[in-house]
């Protein structure tokens, strides 16, 4: 695979910058509701869309043929 550390790195820090907004938009500013399954939703698809970019990062690279 052509991924780079800085591809984990981000991926992890991506994880955690989607942890921390998803708790200060539904907490802290009260969207909708600050409902608790609102959050966990917010924070896995945040955290889905990214592992789509690197899914789509990987089938890229095979098309162009950098493997």
């Amino acid at each position: 695979m052509n991924f780079t550390p800085v591809d984990y790195s981000a991926f992890g820090i991506w994880v955690f910058i989607s942890i921390v907004s998803s708790y200060i938009l539904i907490r802290k500013l009260n969207f909708f509701n600050g409902s608790r399954n609102a959050q966990l939703a917010l924070t896995c698809g945040l955290i889905l869309g990214h592992v789509v970019y690197l899914v789509w990062k990987y089938i890229f690279l095979i098309l162009i043929g950098a493997n």
